[in-house]
């Protein structure tokens, strides 16, 4: 099974996918997790520069790619072929909001480059943790260049309109405390294995 985990920083992506590995762990799945961008040599080097530079929206859109292309070849596909579940910080999804509606690359570009890259791999559940970009900027403790509220909220809206498109997609509300975000996810999750 392959689980992702979108939103945008401040959501508590990282938190809630960490929470469900643990769980899935005590439940006796054999899972992973990742995040994007990273998860390999060539990703973390990918994601310093992501993170600490200002680059153009091509070249952004490019080396998330090139990270994400890394990822899937290396560990992705690997652990799903041994039987493992896959849980990623971040997938194809994240991409289209930030890149396709935040920095207003054409859609089916993104999407393309997407396809391309992961070789039609597509998740089986994915968590969309929304929050208001104004609280979700308040919880971030270390700001990038991405934490800017106009873009956000734009980025919020593209994730909103893929939420609205994508069946695989549960919405959850992220402004309310972790447990009770973590337990509709892990309601979810279990009737999901079911």
């Amino acid at each position: 099974m392959l689980i992702t985990f979108e939103g945008i920083d401040g959501a508590g992506k990282t938190t809630i996918a960490r929470m469900t590995l643990n769980f899935l762990k005590q439940k006796g799945v054999d899972a992973v997790l990742f995040r994007e961008p990273g998860g390999t040599k060539v990703g973390e080097i990918i994601r310093e520069v992501l993170l600490n530079l200002d680059v153009d929206p091509l070249l952004e859109l490019l080396l998330f790619e090139a990270s994400r292309r890394s990822l899937v070849v290396e560990k992705i596909i690997p652990s799903l072929r041994e039987g493992k579940t896959v849980i990623l910080d971040r997938f194809c999804d994240s991409t289209l909001a930030y890149q396709g509606f935040g920095r207003g690359i054409e859609l089916s570009f993104v999407r393309k480059l997407n396809y391309v890259t992961t070789q039609g791999l597509e998740p089986d559940l994915t968590f969309l943790l929304d929050l208001d970009p104004l609280k979700a900027i308040e919880r971030v403790r270390e700001k990038t260049r991405f934490e800017n509220l106009e873009f956000l909220k734009k980025v919020r809206e593209g994730f909103l309109k893929i939420a609205s498109e994508e069946k695989r997609i549960i919405l959850i509300d992220a402004d309310r405390p972790i447990e009770y975000v973590f337990n509709d996810v892990r309601e979810r999750i279990e009737e999901s294995i079911k």
